[in-house]
């Protein structure tokens, strides 16, 4: 059933009352207060979205809350079985990975093989060495690199099955110098076991990716450079969103932010294109979590904290909830180590400044923007990824400084009230919106 806008605004007006009782029913279903947090700002992200998005009241709405503290706490227990079920579902999977990776046999060849991998490598690089320069590149690029055949086809300029063909023909002539090399004919069955079948495997996949004996030596940079899992997660105007990644992970972006994801065998990597992302960084020492912020680089193993690209000042904001992160500011400056409480606001250029952290890292995930030496031009570019239609401002007035914080589902009011704290006026733009002039 869906929720009128006044009930799911009357909710959200006694929601900050009814928080703590929310977190406690949230922690004794989840067992642990960081994930009750999680679900409980879940909850108002619901029913923010339902007040934005209800119309009028229709047959079988619910007009208004007969007991608000209720309501929400059903919703918190609901969430946080779904969120049970989300966690033993994930575990599973873990769990059969762990299990395929100790299944796995070893990678690295024992010395007894060297003499056998520079053989084998040397017949295959003389097989390739006859083959035309596309259908050799063609192969390295989509067997060894992970190419894909249409994207090396619109790279090159020829039609897809055009590197079909090169692609068959390039199997074809290192199928023919593996059984040269085990002594067999095509057709004849393999090995069922031994050194020269894994060798066979080894070859398969990563044998070209260098010249004799160190080509099985870059098999492990090939392995931890593949991708195992990617994505490009966005989230539009008004929108937050929430994504568990497969590693265990959460991600939640900020209204109109983007982020590219990448697990590699070796590594996880997100890109923060636009606006703002907040972490729960499940813990992996055999993988760090990297994440990109223009020229800012951020590594950490498991922890919680914010990221933040600040358009208008060419800004990246770095605040750590739990945990320890390490900063790069790039341009040669030296690296930072933050804490959980601290912040790192890195400017243009690389300069960094270390800033306290009152309250949540990411406030925008309570529905709150903090602005701290802010102008109104920044608050307003702000809060136009939750407005409908953005409010604009002449060139003096969007120098303005600005503090304090502001509501998100309470921006009009905090618009409203702009002229009892600063020289400005309010004017109605033709669109509904409003237009800010200074006095």
């Amino acid at each position: 059933m869906s929720l009128s806008a006044d009930f799911a605004r009357s909710l959200l007006a006694g929601f900050g009352d009814a928080y703590p009782h929310l977190l406690r029913v949230a922690q004794r279903s989840t067992g642990c207060r960081d994930a009750a947090r999680d679900l409980v700002h879940d909850a108002w992200l619901r029913l923010a979205e339902q007040e934005r998005g209800a119309a009028q009241p229709a047959a079988g709405e619910e007009r208004a809350p007969r007991d608000a503290a209720a309501y929400l706490a059903t919703l918190a227990r609901h969430l946080a079985l779904d969120h049970r079920r989300r966690d033993h579902l994930l575990a599973d999977c873990l769990r059969d990975a762990a299990a395929l990776r100790q299944a796995a046999p070893p990678q690295v060849p024992d010395a007894a093989e060297h003499l056998m991998y520079r053989q084998a490598l040397a017949a295959l690089e003389q097989a390739l060495a006859g083959l035309p320069e596309r259908a050799r590149a063609a192969f390295v690029d989509h067997h060894v690199h992970g190419e894909p055949q249409a994207d090396i086809a619109r790279r090159r300029g020829v039609a897809l099955n055009t590197i079909e063909r090169d692609l068959m023909q390039a199997r074809a002539c290192i199928e023919d110098a593996l059984h040269r090399w085990r002594g067999t004919v095509p057709g004849a069955a393999r090995p069922a076991a031994g050194r020269r079948r894994s060798l066979a495997a080894l070859l398969g996949v990563a044998g070209l990716g260098g010249a004799g004996l160190l080509a099985w030596r870059q098999w492990s940079v090939y392995r931890a450079d593949a991708v195992q899992w990617q994505a490009t997660l966005a989230s539009g105007r008004g929108q937050l969103t929430r994504h568990t990644l497969p590693d265990g992970s959460v991600l939640q972006l900020d209204a109109e932010s983007r982020a590219d994801v990448r697990l590699l065998g070796g590594s996880r990597r997100v890109s923060l294109l636009e606006g703002a992302a907040f972490f729960a960084v499940a813990r992996d020492e055999a993988r760090p979590f990297v994440v990109q912020a223009g020229a800012v680089r951020i590594t950490v193993l498991g922890t919680r904290f914010g990221v933040e690209r600040v358009p208008l000042r060419d800004e990246v904001l770095v605040q750590v909830e739990s945990g320890r992160v390490r900063v790069e500011p790039g341009a040669g400056e030296p690296a930072r180590e933050l804490g959980a409480g601290e912040a790192l606001r890195v400017h243009a250029g690389g300069r960094a400044e270390s800033e306290s952290l009152h309250g949540d890292a990411a406030p925008w995930r309570q529905g709150e923007i903090v602005l701290a030496g802010a102008t109104l031009g920044e608050a307003l570019q702000r809060l136009a990824r939750y407005a409908p239609r953005a409010a604009t401002a002449s060139a003096q007035a969007a120098r303005l400084p600005v503090s304090g914080r502001i509501r998100i589902a309470q921006a009009g009011e905090w618009l409203a009230a702009l002229p009892l704290a600063l020289p400005v006026r309010l004017l109605r733009r033709a669109d509904g919106g409003v237009h800010i002039e200074s006095l």
